[in-house]
């Protein structure tokens, strides 16, 4: 399964907005386990952990799931910056659907990002180039969240998200090559770059101390265009649900 499907998710992570430190460090480190497709567009499931939290200083930047982000630009509500991630590939024995089309190696990726918070608003786009297997290509993302809290220890964000890929990508992780379809016995397919998931996500936290908190994810996607048409794909409607416990200082 690929890392954005779990981890690159904006809901999915906590910010210094939602856990305030009285320094200059701020720190949010967590585990948990989620339920998710095997692969993007399976129709089986299996459970995963989720590494939860992130590493800052002084607004300057961050460490997370996420990578490796850089405050570059802020200002009032905008910020802006640059992000170095990792994304882990795909294995042709993660799924029986899989035998025959070979593993896709993962990357080191770069690019980078753009965000506005407008009270309990924030819109988030970003993108990311693989420069190592540079093959895997470029992905990026455009999305909504709100943050409500419905009581004092707890806080909720929820919103949609485009996600999107170039052709190198797409055929990537959608396309089937003539020598792949031989030996899985898939179709040829050529997928092409372009909006490749919708998808809706929530992420809820409840504050048990000062530094103890729970935590609890849950996101629905479908598939879109190219890849929703893939002959890998096997089932264009994702789920993925997960929980688990942090600690904050």
């Amino acid at each position: 399964m690929k890392a954005e499907e779990t981890l690159d998710q904006q809901l999915e992570q906590p910010t210094d907005a939602d856990h305030p430190s009285s320094g200059p460090w701020n720190v949010t480190l967590g585990l948990g386990a989620g339920y998710a497709p095997r692969f993007e567009g399976a129709k089986r499931y299996h459970f995963t952990p989720i590494p939860y939290g992130s590493v800052s200083y002084s607004g300057l930047g961050s460490i997370g799931p996420e990578g490796l982000g850089a405050n570059i630009v802020k200002s009032g509500g905008f910020r802006a910056g640059l992000l170095v991630g990792y994304t882990s590939g795909r294995d042709e024995n993660d799924d029986p659907h899989l035998q025959g089309l070979g593993n896709i190696s993962g990357s080191l990726q770069m690019g980078g990002y753009a965000a506005y918070q407008w009270q309990g608003f924030e819109v988030r786009t970003k993108v990311l180039q693989a420069v190592t297997h540079s093959g895997n290509g470029l992905v990026g993302s455009v999305g909504v969240t709100y943050a409500l809290h419905p009581a004092t220890d707890w806080m909720v964000k929820v919103g949609p998200q485009l996600s999107f890929a170039d052709s190198d990508h797409m055929k990537r992780y959608f396309g089937v090559t003539g020598t792949q379809s031989r030996n899985s016995g898939l179709s040829t397919y050529t997928a092409n770059g372009g909006l490749n998931d919708i998808s809706v996500g929530a992420n809820a936290t409840y504050q048990i101390s000062p530094h103890w908190l729970l935590f609890g994810i849950a996101k629905v996607s479908e598939l879109v265009g190219d890849a929703a048409d893939s002959p890998i794909v096997q089932d264009k409607g994702q789920v993925f649900t997960g929980a688990g416990l942090a600690y904050h200082f």
